[in-house]
């Protein structure tokens, strides 16, 4: 349990790295390091995907024609589905790109972030210089370190045209080249080269972003075109439709499966063989929604062949279990492409160990035993720690299960000792392995994480004896010194509401069976907080969280410790940032686009239909929130004009329902349960005239009506 009460949740919310210096408008042929931004490919907006390559709200390339990458908080990949390597500076560019086979990219950059050399292991290296401007002005080529060509970049301008010169100078002693060309806008638009002029058409969407590309003198062109799909396109009306093309844009070919949206060609879709006989399972990944393709047979199809695709399976879920005639596919984004993966159960729960490549994922479905009549089951991530170790525990019988990369551990061979805080650690063949973390604090039928074995023996004083475990239900012995790791300084601290002490926090809580369970409320040493519910230990419903190192304040939900559901940050400025949905602590989904470009509709800013907004009633009291089917949902502020106000939880119907907090008139402050949009349960109050402390059960008052 201390490790779980003790655990400081690190900020999320620090600014995506986008290092490289990009302008393609007015310096159109500098060169780029490793492509891993929408900017990288000239991509504007809120693009969700563009040509098979699909990005984050973050402008992350997350997704690139079969190769997914992983990202930390800050913007850097952590790793892809191929196991390539990633160095970066300490101002976000990546300086090093290495595949598993060894060949390597190497990268470096000055002081404006603009890329002045690069080197890979086939000897090929590029020395770039730039002028005041930030325009690369000369690129040295070598190649196995001999001189290969130098190029020399000029530039001119022509209204809203940029004309690059480039002069080649090859070393060899072949005749220099001279070409001209022709950008606008950072789009090739035209061409003067030794085998002539040729002058081309862009055509672009509303947000700047190319969608055709022809030759202009051409009578019959071939059309490059590109389909650019965006995060406010959630919410569009959809004409989906599965039928072919042939690949490379050609007339004749071999046709291949293609999803068509609205008429155009969507790359971004996954296409996957479905349960049921000549199925076909398709994925969106913008809208997050699963669909289902029955009798879709080749053989009785053409190229021009379009079947309306309206059956719906799941919404608004990345990852699902399909089941039917006793069978099953768990999908991750649409795909079931793993080069390995195990399932196992553990209590009424399916794990799922994927490895892509080396890259390894745990999933999680919850009570699958209990809903296995459900044809479709929601499958969420537990852990990207590749180790896998989870656990569960019974409580009643005093057993716990172990599951690493998917597998049940061999109990035969299994012994296990405690530590000190009550945490066991697992033995295999009298081999120390894995450490089942926050044992004490486990609860029924529950999953946690465990972790490798790390020498904790020889700094922690064991609390039991080794036992040799026997059978599959393997059997705990009890501590015989206490392992709850927390002083309990106050109140009931088993069942009913205390205060407990810890080295970097001091708690306030519900109690029961010893852990923390209603309403919580929590001081870290560091200067930050969280109020608001907790179950099992865990942050989960609605809650406060304030992170002292930057002054940012995340009121929303939660899930098992974890951001998920609806919520939205306040920085120490007051400025509303991040409003939408999160799951599993990252944020997924935008709502606040109107709200945050200040779009106004009658008494409304933003959206207050069914997003984020500002609405001021005509009484002058003003709602700021989320909002469903027009009421005040799920998380909100409401001020009234006599300078009161609440913040929390809301039920769809527009009534406060569930954690929040109230302030009043006199500036007193209640945190705690509010029912039919009234004050009616756990809560603490502080009282402004006296300045009193009270905990308890309240009513809509603000009475205390009985000690909890």
């Amino acid at each position: 349990m201390k490790n779980l009460l003790s655990l400081i949740i690190l900020a999320i919310f620090s600014l995506s790295i986008s290092a490289q210096e990009i302008d393609f408008v007015n310096a159109p042929v500098n060169p780029i390091g490793f492509k891993q931004k929408k900017e990288h490919y000239k991509l504007k907006g809120d693009i969700y995907a563009s040509e098979g390559k699909i990005f984050d709200r973050k402008g992350n390339l997350v997704y690139n024609f079969g190769t997914r990458y992983y990202y930390d908080n800050s913007g850097r990949i952590t790793g892809n589905n191929y196991n390539d390597e990633f160095e970066y500076d300490y101002r976000g560019n990546i300086i090093r790109f290495k595949y598993p086979s060894g060949s390597e990219y190497n990268y470096q950059f000055n002081s404006k972030n603009l890329l002045t050399y690069e080197k890979n292991t086939y000897g090929d290296e590029k020395t770039y210089k730039y002028d005041s401007q930030n325009r690369v002005t000369e690129m040295v080529h070598k190649k196995k370190g001999v001189l290969n060509l130098t190029k020399y970049f000029s530039y001119e301008k022509a209204g809203n045209i940029i004309i690059v010169t480039t002069r080649t100078a090859y070393a060899d002693g072949r005749p220099n080249y001279t070409s001209k060309v022709h950008y606008r806008n950072g789009y090739l638009v035209k061409e003067e080269v030794t085998s002539g002029i040729y002058e081309y058409v862009v055509e672009t969407d509303s947000n700047g972003n190319k969608i055709k590309f022809y030759d202009a003198n051409k009578e019959d062109p071939r059309v490059f075109e590109s389909y650019n799909r965006y995060y406010s396109d959630i919410n569009k009306p959809l004409k989906i439709e599965l039928g072919y093309y042939i690949p490379g844009g050609l007339k004749t070919g071999n046709k291949k499966e293609a999803v068509y949206i609205n008429g155009n060609h969507a790359k971004d879709i996954a296409i996957s063989k479905g349960m049921k006989p000549n199925e076909k399972v398709i994925y969106d990944g913008l809208t997050e929604t699963y669909y289902s393709v029955p009798d879709f047979i080749d053989t009785n199809h053409t190229l021009d062949t379009r079947v309306p695709v309206t059956t719906v399976l799941s919404k608004n879920l990345p990852y699902i279990n399909y089941a039917y005639d006793g069978k099953f596919i768990n999908y991750v984004h649409g795909y079931n492409r793993v080069k390995s993966r195990e399932f196992s159960f553990i209590g009424p729960h399916m794990i799922d160990y994927r490895i892509d490549k080396s890259n390894g994922i745990t999933y999680i479905i919850d009570d699958y035993k209990n809903i296995k009549y459900k044809e479709i089951k929601p499958m969420r991530v537990f852990t990207t720690d590749t180790s896998s170790i989870v656990y569960n525990r019974n409580l009643e019988t005093e057993n716990f299960y172990v599951v690493v990369k998917g597998k049940h551990i061999d109990y035969k061979k299994a012994t296990f000792e405690y530590l000190e805080n009550g945490d066991p650690v697992i033995s295999i063949d009298n081999k120390p392995m894995y450490v089942l973390n926050g044992f004490a604090a486990a609860r029924e039928n529950k999953v946690f994480k465990g972790s490798l074995y790390n020498n904790e023996l020889n700094t922690n004083k064991t609390s039991s004896t080794q036992v040799t475990n026997t059978s599959k239900t393997t059997s705990t012995t009890s501590s015989s010194s206490s392992s709850s790791g927390y002083q309990c300084i106050e109140g009931d601290c088993t069942n009913g509401w205390g205060k407990i002490k810890l080295p970097d926090s001091e708690t306030e809580s519900t109690f029961s069976n010893g852990a923390l369970n209603g309403v919580t409320y929590i001081s870290y040493s560091n200067g930050g907080s969280y109020h608001g519910e907790y179950n099992d230990n865990r942050r989960d419903g609605t809650g406060f969280y304030y992170w002292s190192s930057t002054g940012n304040t995340y009121i929303g939900q939660w899930k098992n410790g974890k951001q998920d559901g609806y919520g939205y940050v306040i920085d120490k400025y007051g400025n509303i940032n991040s409003m939408g949905k999160y799951a599993n602590g990252e944020f997924v989904k935008n709502l606040g686009t109107d709200y945050k470009s200040k779009k106004v509709s009658g008494n409304c800013m933003g959206d207050c239909s069914n997003g984020f907004g500002k609405y001021t009633y005509s009484n002058g009291d003003v709602y700021i929130g989320f909002f469903n089917n027009g009421y005040r949902a799920h998380i909100g502020t409401y001020y009234w004009k006599n300078n009161s106000s609440y913040t929390g939880a809301y039920s769809t119907n527009g009534k406060r329902n569930g954690y929040g907090k109230y302030t009043y008139v006199d500036t007193s402050v209640y945190k705690g349960i509010f029912i039919d949009d009234k004050i009616d349960g756990l809560g603490k109050m502080k009282y402004a005239k006296s300045g009193n402390v009270v905990n308890g059960v309240f009513n809509n008052n603000g009475a205390k009506v009985k000690d909890y």
